[in-house]
């Protein structure tokens, strides 16, 4: 399998261009991203905001219909990922992509299995999912990734895209090492392993932060027109209700923002006291969503999808349906740096 990454990524780097080929439309969002991202962060909502709470605020009757909406959320985003992801892996996987044979067939072959086994666990009953099932996702889903950022920074789009997709990549393989020096550490007691953990998972945390802001460049926001102005009302809006939101969840919660904030999208960088300035990033996220939608450039869309979909999912996600969302995600960004790498080069 490793060489199979390795021959991947080698043929990645070695682009080519593809004037004259009718190529897939990479700067469409492909069906059923929106509604993924949707349900993605209904999940976000239900099952890791609302019901945690628990007993501190939800009677037993609430707490029932949070976990069936909840668990329905987090089906119709599974679902909605496999079609939104199967359909990019095709248009990667095309010979008129414009990528090598060897690089569609590694994106191809770890793409495709990882849909697999994704599919198989959703449809089978929990029971049956097996400890290496999790563990084979985790080791597709980065190889993935990889694969995809490689792609889409190879086509030589613009600068905030390709820095997007390298922070998506800090982001992952920075949380992989964390968690395995963690293991390591508690297996050799090596006395540098926390320390050396935490480093990994904070430059990873604060790479996943950034994100937002290199695609709010990317997009940039037209702060003169009218929708500029709402995007930035809109964000300052969310930013503001997000923080007041945050403390009275934990006003409600009686209990530590700081682990709330990681159950919920794994962020642990900043202390109890400052966790509040993390609506900051919210809100850059949201208005930067917000601003993509309705741009007059359609590229600008996929953007927004992943923007959310990245968002819904948290940082360092380890449960499949996470991990499916986070892959779709990175997907979106590489096609549209393609997309925008192509315009280039028509105009």
């Amino acid at each position: 399998m490793t060489e199979g990454i390795d021959s991947s990524v080698a043929s990645v780097a070695a682009f080519t261009t593809t004037e004259g080929l009718r190529s897939p439309d990479f700067g469409a969002v492909p069906p059923l991203a929106w509604m993924a991202g949707a349900a993605a962060f209904a999940d976000l909502i239900f099952n890791r905001v609302l019901i945690p709470l628990r007993a501190n605020v939800w009677s037993d009757g609430t707490l029932d219909r949070l976990d069936d909406a909840g668990s329905f959320a987090r089906n119709l985003s599974v679902v909605s990922a496999l079609v939104a992801l199967s359909f990019c892996l095709a248009s990667f996987s095309s010979e008129k992509s414009g990528l090598p044979f060897s690089a569609r067939t590694g994106i191809a072959s770890f793409g495709w299995v990882f849909v697999s086994i994704i599919a198989m666990m959703t449809f089978l009953p929990r029971g049956l999912t097996r400890v290496e099932l999790v563990l084979a996702t985790v080791g597709l889903a980065h190889a993935l990734i990889l694969l995809l950022v490689l792609a889409g920074i190879h086509w030589r789009s613009t600068w905030p895209i390709a820095i997007a997709l390298a922070l998506t990549l800090v982001a992952s393989f920075s949380s992989l090492l964390s968690t395995v020096v963690g293991v390591v550490g508690e297996q050799t007691y090596w006395e540098h392993a926390d320390r050396l953990s935490n480093a990994f998972r904070w430059s990873g945390e604060l790479a996943y932060l950034a994100v937002p802001l290199a695609v709010s460049i990317a997009i940039a926001i037209p702060i003169r027109e009218t929708r500029g102005k709402l995007a930035v009302l809109f964000a300052m809006l969310v930013g503001g209700t997000a923080g007041i939101g945050m403390v009275e969840w934990e006003a409600a919660a009686g209990g530590n923002m700081a682990d709330f904030l990681y159950g919920a999208v794994r962020l642990d960088f900043l202390t109890e006291e400052h966790a509040v300035l993390y609506a900051v990033f919210v809100a850059l996220a949201c208005g930067a969503v917000v601003i993509a939608v309705l741009s007059k450039n359609a590229i600008h869309r996929p953007m927004a999808a992943a923007l959310l979909l990245l968002l819904s999912a948290g940082y360092a996600p380890r449960s499949p349906s996470t991990l499916i969302v986070t892959v779709l995600g990175v997907a979106l960004l590489a096609r549209a740096g393609i997309a925008q790498a192509r315009l280039r080069q028509r105009g």
